[in-house]
């Protein structure tokens, strides 16, 4: 700092010197400079550090001063949220300890206190649903309602697996942008025509839903949608809500058909092992047997309440141009190595889970390779070699050329760095939703709890009084999980809700697995509320779609659900389960 001070002033007193002119305030310059050239280099050294020193208390002080500024408001309500869910968890326990529910089932009142103080952090979202999902390996020990490790057991089961191949996979198709391809060519092949180019958006969010997450299917889906829709004048508002609004209600009733759709469908499937572990094996195609034709049949009615309000019976005709849905196609370029490689994974896979077990008179290929195979260990078996597989950077140019052929090895993950295997664990580790499988466990521990505490047994005793038939009871179910879930998670809902109805179920003489499948299908009909779902948010972040219309239009179709479900329930799925799920007996956990 002095050699630049003594440099700064020479060059000063040059100008000075150069103009005629005197330095003012600097009557001795040059005795100056001599005087700052001079200072040692420990003088120099000793002011640094006291600088330094300064500089130092100066930052221990604005420490100080940002440690004791005011929280935002925001930030001060999070903490009294959660001091006031602390105190009321601990007046919960209090009063549940000491109060008996249940002569008979002693440990009735301990489960109740469990699942309630579950029920209120995973509503209130206070903390992190991962967090509050480790709470029963926790509470159920210190109340002797189970072992820790029973409990930990329940924790990570087949359901786990299952989704962890259905994330691999999902992934792959992301990373290399296999599902844009699809949507372009469904859109492309629907042709001019408004009502097929509808049915094309929703039909190819609905299909590929079933396999990756449905937040993903919303947003890749966006940009094509936005190009259909800024053709329209500003005078069709409405129908471009609806079109938006029916492609994110498309990626949830897609995530319903398949067990790898959705969590939700995952919590179902831990929870019938918790319940029945002796029972037949809820199989992938069982499932999809069960979901599919539901699914089918609220996207249909999606698609047809879109043409009939704004299209069929509209006074105006709606003209569109489909060279830009075509543009695109053609900039996608050809189909590249690894999108080939990973839609062979991906129908390999599909036609593993769909053959495993026995359909009809086929016994399926495990009873002839290996019995104990179960459809998470065969996701991985497929999608664990994509870890594996080189991309075409690292083939030899005359194989790119001669084999694949150039184009089709130029092709970079969405990422745009150059990878080395279709799946590479660094990318993975950034999009695998290590939380929902947290939740899946949290949720398989709070169904053991529930059923070996007695809890379950007593309520559904309780509301076994309650009279109505069948009907009564599915549009109670229905209508109850459906509005719940607009404001609790759905994997929350499931967790909270499956058992019991499976209990109630049971005692009032109705087929458990088919009402807990009712709880699962109405928990992801989450289509009023931005923060409801995934797509949902999707949809209003394009600033298109009022709060208000939302609410309306996603009521409407949440009462249209309900309807169906009440011809479906009876009168499909008891054909659809077939009889060896009709007498498993009362629930129970082992």
């Amino acid at each position: 700092r002095q050699v630049g001070m003594s440099s700064a002033l020479r060059e000063q007193a040059a100008e000075a010197q150069g103009a005629g002119l005197e330095m003012p305030g600097t009557p001795d310059l040059e005795s100056a400079i001599t005087t700052t050239d001079d200072k040692s280099a420990t003088q120099v050294e000793e002011e640094k550090g006291g600088q330094g020193e300064k500089q130092g208390e100066q930052q221990k002080k604005a420490i100080s001063s940002h440690d004791l500024a005011p929280l935002t408001v925001k930030e001060s309500l999070a903490y009294h949220k959660k001091a006031f869910l602390m105190l009321v968890s601990a007046l919960i326990l209090l009063v549940c300890l000491s109060v008996d529910l249940d002569v008979q089932r002693p440990l009735a009142s301990r489960g109740l206190a469990v699942l309630l103080i579950v029920a209120m952090w995973w509503i209130s979202e206070a903390l992190p649903l991962t967090i509050t999902s480790l709470f029963p390996i926790c509470l159920y020990p210190m109340l002797a309602v189970a072992s820790p490790g029973v409990l930990a057991s329940k924790f990570f089961g087949g359901t786990s697996f299952l989704f962890i191949g259905g994330f691999f996979i999902g992934l792959a198709i992301e990373r290399w942008g296999l599902h844009t391809r699809i949507i372009c060519a469904v859109v492309c092949y629907a042709g001019k025509r408004v009502d097929c180019l509808v049915g094309g958006f929703l039909g190819a969010v609905w299909l590929l839903s079933m396999w990756i997450s449905n937040t993903a299917t919303a947003v890749c889906m966006m940009p094509v949608v936005h190009s259909f829709l800024v053709q329209l004048p500003r005078e069709y508002t409405s129908f471009k809500s609806a079109v938006l609004m029916a492609v994110g209600w498309a990626a949830s009733i897609g995530g319903i058909a398949t067990p790898v759709g959705t969590p939700t469908n995952g919590v179902f499937l831990d929870q019938y092992l918790v319940l029945w572990p002796d029972a037949p094996a809820f199989t992938f195609a069982k499932f999809t047997l069960c979901a599919l034709p539901l699914s089918f049949l609220l996207i249909l009615g999606v698609w047809l309440a879109v043409c009939c309000r704004y299209v069929w019976f509209s006074k105006e005709r709606i003209v569109i141009d489909t060279a830009g849905f075509q543009k695109m196609r053609q900039e996608l370029g050809p189909m590249s190595y690894e999108e080939i490689v990973v839609a062979l994974d991906l129908v390999l896979l599909i036609l593993l889970w769909f053959t495993a077990a026995p359909i009809g008179a086929f016994p399926g290929w495990k009873a002839s390779v290996a019995e104990n195979l179960n459809s998470g260990a065969i996701g991985l078996i497929v999608t664990l070699p994509l870890f594996v597989i080189p991309t075409s950077h690292w083939f030899p140019e005359v194989v790119r050329q001669r084999l694949f052929g150039e184009k089709r090895c130029s092709k970079l993950p969405q990422s745009g760095k150059a990878a080395e295997h279709i799946l590479d664990w660094d990318d993975v580790k950034k999009g695998f939703a290590w939380e929902i499988l947290f939740v899946f466990g949290g949720g398989a521990m709070l169904a053991f709890g529930t059923t070996s505490s007695g809890l379950a047994a007593w309520v559904a005793e309780r509301l076994a009084e309650v009279g109505g038939g069948e009907l009564v009871f599915i549009l109670l179910v229905s209508f109850v999980i459906c509005m719940t879930t607009e404001v609790v998670s759905n994997m929350s809902t499931m967790a909270i809700f499956g058992v019991i109805i499976a209990a109630t179920a049971d005692l009032k003489g109705y087929n458990a697995v088919q009402m807990m499948l009712l709880a699962c299908f109405c928990s992801s009909t989450s289509f009023m509320l931005p923060t409801a779902s995934g797509p949902n948010m999707v949809v209003y972040g394009t600033g298109l779609i009022p709060v208000k219309t939302m609410v309306q239009m996603g009521l409407l179709l949440n009462f249209g659900t309900i309807i169906v479900l009440a011809f479906y329930v009876p009168l499909i799925m008891p054909a659809l389960l077939g009889g060896d799920y009709d007498n498993l007996g009362t629930p129970v956990s082992s």
